[in-house]
């Protein structure tokens, strides 16, 4: 009943930002976008990827990238960059290397570096030839922005000034996010439930009488009996598949069931849920895998979608069934 009213008080919450143009805060980390926005007195520009972050007090564009201290990883990474991605950060004005200290309940940006969105596009593009992955992902770390880099920096004082008076509407809705976020966590043992689409995987676990794993464990959910699934989380009945090597498409049959879900993120209404065999999900993202190898030389990220044909096939061979 706890765990109900917590997530309903969520809902409340996001209905505010909502209203305030700044939709589904709990998706791809967005809440800690608005909250780096709060504390150095930005705007927050509404969207998730492939959008600008803010906007500054003068009108300049804002482009931000975090880290958590909690997080294994210390270092600001860029994704599935492109020419276009660098050549679109040539028209920021500052890119924000963000250090965020969770660990209290509000977290606070601990430092800062700013650095022009051309000297970091200018970086990209020098040490883009170096880089073997085909996903084109690159980790910047401190080191390298002091060697490579003019950069400002920001500590915990300079950012007091920046907003100095801690008034916004969206103070106290930030700390009840965070603050009811805590509570969650602390119900269930799992932590990071704002990161990712772990929130909408607690909606759907809570549906099926399921248990939420970490971001870190190799499965998402378990059930009584301590059988693991799979959890794919969608607005729409298009469920992606990402970074699937062969030993994460093995390891999918390890799994119980593998569950598809599409939820409204603006309702918290789960509107269906499918629970697949993972040998007939392994067998159709191996399928599409190899067709996409044939078409392409070059695979950038071994990613594959499940769609509504796929569902149709696999209810037809009895390999999938609606439970809601």
């Amino acid at each position: 009943m706890k765990l109900e009213k917590s997530i309903n008080k969520l809902k409340e919450l996001s209905d505010f930002f909502c209203k305030n143009d700044i939709e589904d805060i709990y998706t791809n980390s967005k809440i800690y976008e608005v909250l780096i926005a709060y504390q150095l007195g930005h705007k927050i520009i509404n969207g998730h990827a492939h959008t600008l972050d803010a906007i500054d007090q003068v009108g300049n564009t804002c482009e931000y990238k975090h880290y958590k201290k909690s997080s294994s990883n210390h270092t600001w990474t860029f994704n599935d960059y492109t020419d276009e991605t660098i050549q679109n950060l040539h028209k920021v004005n500052s890119v924000y290397f963000v250090v965020i200290d969770d660990r209290a309940t509000i977290p606070k940006l601990k430092k800062i570096y700013v650095v022009s969105g051309k000297e970091v596009a200018k970086y990209l593009a020098r040490k883009k030839t170096s880089i073997k992955n085909h996903r084109k992902m690159m980790n910047i770390s401190e080191h390298k922005i002091v060697d490579n880099m003019s950069y400002k920096l920001l500590d915990k004082g300079d950012i007091k000034l920046l907003n100095p008076t801690g008034k916004s509407r969206y103070y106290t809705k930030l700390k009840e996010v965070f603050t009811t976020a805590r509570e969650i966590e602390e119900e269930i043992k799992v932590n990071g439930i704002l990161t990712s689409n772990k929130l909408w995987e607690l909606l759907v676990a809570c549906n099926l009488g399921h248990r939420i794993n970490s971001e870190q464990k190799k499965h998402d959910a378990y059930d009584a009996d301590d059988r693991t699934y799979e959890y794919k989380v969608s607005k729409k009945p298009t469920w992606t598949f990402q970074d699937i090597s062969n030993n994460v498409l093995e390891s999918y049959l390890n799994d119980e069931k593998i569950i598809l879900a599409v939820v409204n993120k603006k309702t918290f209404v789960i509107k269906s849920i499918v629970a697949c065999q993972p040998k007939a999900i392994v067998r159709i993202l191996r399928k599409k895998l190899k067709e996409k190898k044939r078409e392409s030389k070059k695979i950038r990220r071994l990613t594959a979608s499940i769609g509504m044909k796929d569902i149709n096939q696999m209810i037809e061979t009895g390999d999938a069934e609606w439970i809601l």
